[in-house]
């Protein structure tokens, strides 16, 4: 029987890599974004590839539009695998005295709110299947702070707060909750704000002289949500380079 997996911020370039990943361990993946259009561009790239997913648009930071999104999946494929909690982003920088409380809380909602609310929407299922796997997307920011990102930060943190607590909460239901914290990746988004100055200079900070790619991030994430690692949770791995040792 193959695998569901769900994978949130699935339009994204580490949600789409993480969605044909998964696929090549014959997992049946269901992609969510809060971007219609790029979501539907997304399944028409992986078909033309061969690869089928679904697609549901939904605003994870809203806890109706979860528990709505869910309860279809729930309805249509009976079960849920594994859930990869991918949507998320730094969205907002400012100096910590001046950062407005609406952007503080549209950081931590797109990325520790959307993870909590996808988390507790899957977790009765997987209870009552006795398996299932969790793996949330943290960041190498979690552990060393990034100057005028303190929410971004903050949220990352509390991710990883989360996930040892449900890996402590659902390990004696066979039920696995870990993390990925990934460093400086190469996608669209991230290369749109460095100049091209500044991203060289910033890649001869990381030991390895690089940014990963997001196919580095999906390889972490598909061991972690495998059989390979029956014997792990609560943990993170770290996909940075070198930049951070932990």
């Amino acid at each position: 029987m193959n695998k569901i997996a769900v994978v949130t911020g699935g339009a994204g370039g580490i949600g789409q890599a993480v969605a044909e990943r998964l696929a090549t361990d014959q997992c049946s993946v269901i992609l969510l974004d809060i971007n219609d259009d790029a979501g539907n561009q997304v399944v028409a790239d992986f078909r033309k590839r061969g690869v089928e997913v679904i697609f549901l648009c939904a605003d994870l930071s809203q806890e109706a539009q979860v528990e709505a999104t869910f309860a279809k999946i729930k309805s249509s494929q009976g079960r849920v695998d594994i859930l990869v909690n991918v949507a998320g982003g730094s969205m907002h920088r400012h100096k910590f005295e001046d950062f407005p409380v609406k952007n503080w809380q549209a950081v931590i909602d797109a990325n520790l709110t959307s993870t909590f609310l996808c988390c507790r929407a899957v977790v009765g299922m997987m209870k009552a299947q006795k398996s299932g796997a969790i793996v949330n997307i943290s960041s190498d920011i979690a552990f060393s702070g990034s100057e005028n990102r303190s929410a971004y930060a903050a949220a990352k943190a509390g991710v990883l707060g989360l996930t040892k607590t449900l890996a402590l909460e659902l390990a004696t239901f066979g039920v696995r909750v870990n993390a990925v914290a990934p460093g400086r990746i190469d996608t669209p988004r991230v290369r749109a704000s460095y100049t091209e100055s500044d991203w060289q200079e910033a890649n001869k900070r990381i030991p390895m002289g690089h940014p990963g790619a997001v196919e580095d991030v999906a390889e972490a994430v598909a061991y972690l949500a495998s059989d390979a690692a029956k014997h792990v949770t609560g943990q993170t791995l770290h996909v940075n380079g070198g930049r951070i040792m932990h």
